[in-house]
């Protein structure tokens, strides 16, 4: 696989410097790793569109947005900053996550990736052109940029006759293209949330697994337990509360159109062993405890607070099953700050387990969770991150859609997603994104009603305010990468 992407870049690479030599006369540029097409086709079309009054409005419009999307997203970035200083290193985002390529970003898949973000380049592109067109700033060319694959487009205005207009005239062309992003993101929001998502309804009521665990495959459906009907979570739970820790119990399973009997033991799965700990020699992945130091373990919160009450170096007694068989066996727990940084003095066994109840979701939970006006909009976003910007293949057979819906589905999504990205990202206030530009027409206009009146000095002054809050943005962009992993290296 390494090979073959080396071989593509090796040859992509031997591309760009044929164009280098010969191909201006056929329009073809380099930049960077970047092969630009420029043409003056199109031209006469965006003139066309750019005659209608209501791009004056669309421009205003496109300015407040703009604004707002400024304001929201720097905000958001110094909280992000501020949480960097809590997380845990290991928690820190990866450095790819900052570059919004498919094949690249980790969390960007290369198909639905490349038409979204192809989609997202070229409606902001043409967005500056036609207001550009209506301001009459000329257009001097337009193209298509390719990396291997066509990755977006550009329309490229005349910078000079750009500079002349007026701050208002200019604003509106800077501000259509993120605007734009965020109106089409806007657009495929509704169509998911009123469209797609009512189509996303669960073939069967239950609770469903949502780890591979104590025998049972994920995405399984608890429809039935000790012949009693599972319709919620809560049905489930209810059940546990009044079972026996350490007894084995009935459940049913639906799983792709067709029913399981399984015998559960009630007690906590250990999902996994912290290397170095108490633990690692007497507990295994895949373990079920029910019992620690007498005391009944059903759940992880029976777990927390048994170990909540231990201090290091006490001894304690685990009774656990393991393979057909039932054990005891005793740990002498370490300094729970050794491993976390926190509680000193508190115990610390070093297992990370949850109850079978800890694991479940309802049926509705997907519904509410592929729905962006029905749970956090932030967690929607987010999805990407948990691996769920498409809906699992096997969690798919739970719900009616088929798998051309998720397709659809998913393509829309990403549209949303990098469309809502690009146009965001692209309105910071820093240089040299369209927010840096539409922030220092601002600055100018500020600083003439504080008497300012001679113009090399307006934009002096404030071109030195945007730089500096142009480093300041990105020194904040990349601190969220290195600060948990600078607070690691310094312990603090």
């Amino acid at each position: 696989m390494i090979e073959h992407i080396v071989a593509i870049f090796a040859i992509w690479a031997i591309l760009l410097y044929i164009v280098k030599k010969k191909g201006k006369k056929y329009g073809l540029e380099i930049a960077g790793p970047l092969l630009m097409w420029k043409t003056e086709k199109g031209k006469k079309f965006i003139d066309r569109i750019a005659k209608r009054n209501v791009w004056q409005w669309y421009g205003n419009a496109a300015i407040v947005i703009s604004i707002i999307a400024m304001i929201l997203t720097t905000a958001l970035i110094i909280w992000n900053l501020s949480i960097s200083f809590r997380i845990p290193p290991q928690a820190a985002p990866s450095p790819r996550l900052i570059l919004g390529i498919p094949g690249i970003n980790p969390i960007i898949p290369i198909g639905y990736g490349v038409i979204a973000l192809a989609v997202a380049i070229i409606v902001h592109e043409f967005s500056h052109g036609i207001l550009a067109r209506y301001g009459r700033v000329k257009v001097k060319s337009l193209g298509l940029l390719f990396l291997i694959v066509p990755v977006g487009a550009f329309v490229e205005p005349d910078e000079d006759e750009l500079k002349r207009v007026s701050r208002v005239k200019r604003s509106r062309v800077f501000a259509a293209g993120p605007a734009s992003n965020i109106i089409l993101a806007l657009i495929c929001l509704m169509l998911l949330a009123f469209i797609f998502s009512p189509l996303i309804t669960p073939k069967v009521d239950g609770a469903i697994v949502g780890y591979d665990a104590y025998g049972i495959d994920r995405w399984s459906v608890i429809a039935n337990v000790e012949g009693m009907e599972v319709k919620s979570v809560q049905d489930f739970v209810n059940f546990i509360n009044s079972t026996e820790a350490g007894k084995f119990y009935n459940i049913t399973l639906w799983k792709d159109n067709s029913l399981i009997d399984k015998k559960i033991l009630n007690g906590i799965y250990v999902l996994d062993v912290v290397k170095g700990s108490p633990a690692e020699e007497k507990i295994r992945k895949g373990d079920i405890i029910y019992e620690i130091n007498g005391k009944a373990v059903k759940s992880s919160k029976d777990f927390l607070k048994i170990m909540n009450e231990t201090v290091a170096g006490q001894e304690i007694t685990i009774s656990y099953y393991r393979n057909t068989s039932f054990y005891n066996t005793s740990v002498i727990l370490a300094d729970r700050y050794d491993f976390t940084g926190t509680d000193k003095g508190k115990g610390f066994l070093g297992i990370e387990a949850a109850g079978l109840q800890d694991m479940l979701l309802d049926t509705q939970y997907f519904q509410k969770l592929y729905n962006p006006f029905k749970g956090n909009f932030l967690g929607y976003l987010a999805l990407p991150f948990r691996g769920l910007s498409s809906m699992p293949a096997d969690l798919q057979h739970i719900y009616t859609p088929s798998p051309t819906f998720w397709m659809m589905y998913s393509l829309i999504y990403w549209i949303f997603w990098l469309n809502f990205a690009v146009g965001t990202f692209n309105a910071l206030p820093s240089l040299p994104l369209d927010g840096g530009y539409i922030f220092r027409d601002g600055i100018s206009y500020i600083i003439s009603k504080f008497g300012v009146k001679k113009r090399e000095k307006m934009e002096k002054i404030s071109s030195y305010i945007t730089n500096a809050v142009s480093v300041a943005i990105f020194l904040c962009i990349f601190s969220i990468i290195l600060v948990p992993r600078l607070r690691l290296l310094i312990s603090f």
